[in-house]
């Protein structure tokens, strides 16, 4: 079992003397982006093409916004590869839905095998920039290969299957 902490990105306030906190904000955006990209990096999970932070070639604003969800979508775009959009949904003044991107992610693989591993790394993003800073236990045993290692594994394998079959074989 593994506990996973998500990212705490909301601020609030010092406790008044009825002990009540206040929202007063939310994380910084590009230092939200960062550990957001170190967590990926640590975790093996990084596109290799690239992952960019987007905010802000749309806004000068620092912090993020009072989001309601981080939408994490992998698709197939118009050039070679697979490719992650991280988009923040948030209400405005009116009640309406906003939505402001937040980064953008691409793999040069293509095919199915990218297409799920892309999925993936949008499903660890969307699990840490919408958990609020919960802890969620994980269960289950994940083993994602690269095309190599599933290789070396089968090679391996087939060995450990041919001493078995023949006993008299040197160690």
């Amino acid at each position: 079992m593994e506990n996973i902490k998500t990212f705490d990105l909301d601020r609030w306030s010092e406790p008044d003397e009825k002990r009540q906190v206040r929202h007063i904000g939310m994380a910084d955006a590009k230092e939200t982006f960062e550990k957001l990209e170190a967590h990926l990096k640590e975790k093996g999970m990084l596109p290799d093409e690239y992952f960019l932070y987007d905010m802000d070639l749309r806004t000068k604003v620092k912090e993020l916004p009072d989001f309601d969800f981080a939408l994490c979508v992998p698709n197939f775009g118009s050039s070679e590869g697979v490719y992650l959009d991280i988009d923040l949904i948030y209400s405005d003044e009116d009640g309406g839905q906003k939505s402001l991107r937040f980064a953008t992610g691409k793999t040069l693989r293509e095919g199915a095998d990218a297409f799920f591993w892309m999925s993936r790394i949008a499903a660890e993003c969307s699990l840490m920039l919408n958990g609020r800073g919960r802890t969620y236990e994980k269960h289950n045993v994940e083993l994602v290969l690269t095309e190599e290692e599933a290789e070396m594994l089968a090679c391996l394998s087939e060995a450990v299957q041919g001493r078995a079959e023949d006993p008299g074989l040197e160690p």
